[in-house]
Order: C-alpha cells, then structure tokens, then sequence
C-alpha cells in the first residue's frame, strides 16, 4: 500500500472516530434544569446612581424574583466599579442595584450600564377541581299504585263425571 492510500486511510479512519464521538457526545448531553421552567427576564439596563450608589430598575416578571444576577457593562474610563443587587429590595415589579468604587466608597451620581437576568419561580401546575355533590337527603316518595284483588274464579272443588251411557249398541 502507498503512502497516499495509508494517509487516505488513516483521515478515513479519524473521521470515523470523530463522527462515533459526536454521536456519543450528542447522545449524552441532554439539557438539565429545574422543572418545571423558570420564568426568566434578561434585559440590559442604565441608571444614574443616587448618593449612596443606588439605583432602582424595573423588570417584568410580574412576580417576586427568586434571584438576579447583575454584570456591569459600563465603557472603559467608566468602569472602574463593582456592582451587586441590594437585598430585600426585589419587588414584583423593581429592584435595587448598587455600584460601589471599593468596599467603603459608592459611585455616587453616575451613569451606569449592565446587563441582568432575572428569575422567577413558575406559576405552580393548576390541578383540575372535581366538585362531588353528596346525595340529596330528601327522595321522591313513591306514588302508591292501587292494588286489585286477584281475579275469582267460581269452580268446584269436587269434579263432576257424566254419568250417561254411551249411545249405541252393544253386544
């Protein structure tokens, strides 16, 4: 066999391997999360932070957020800063979000830029009702039907021969 037949081979071969693996690969890798589907906003956001580096945002989940993850996205000679949610402020409506220079100094008055997801527990499945309404306690009285004695009948209790001979001759 020539070279150029063993290297055909050998690509031929390494494909074959590459496609197995992917096919496992692809097999093995389903999606795994909380079931049911959590209600998810992600948005970007700016504000310009108040005295203390606050600023409140509104997202549209329509319920309590169960968490909210915040990432700055201010330009360069802006961002010099951390920001983090405040806690307790999540509303169903708002929440609040911080940026802070250091640990003991706030970007006070400025514009700042991020991006957020927000998520929220699902709407619990509806369970369908069955409403079971007991018996009635009063019952239909029956109407009476009238009862007829049984038909008579007028025959005699000891049996009656003929007491005629036959007719005819005999010997």
């Amino acid at each position: 066999m020539g070279i150029q037949a063993r290297t055909a081979l050998a690509a031929l071969a390494g494909a074959a391997v590459v496609t197995a693996g992917a096919v496992i690969f692809a097999g093995a890798s389903a999606a795994v999360g909380p079931s049911p589907d959590p209600i998810v906003q992600a948005a970007q956001a700016t504000c310009v932070t108040d005295g203390g580096g606050f600023c409140t945002v509104t997202h549209g989940l329509g319920k309590l957020p169960e968490a909210i993850v915040v990432s700055a996205n201010t330009p360069n000679p802006y961002n010099g800063f951390m920001l983090n949610t405040v806690q307790g402020s999540f509303t169903a409506t708002t929440f609040q979000v911080r940026a802070m220079f250091s640990q003991t100094t706030p970007k006070t008055y400025g514009q700042i830029w991020f991006s957020y997801a927000a998520y929220a527990a699902p709407a619990p499945p509806t369970t369908p009702t069955m409403t079971i309404t007991p018996p009635s306690s009063t019952f239909p009285t029956p109407t009476p039907t009238p009862t007829t004695p049984p038909p008579t009948t007028s025959a005699d209790p000891t049996p009656t021969f003929a007491t005629t001979a036959p007719s005819g001759g005999g010997s």
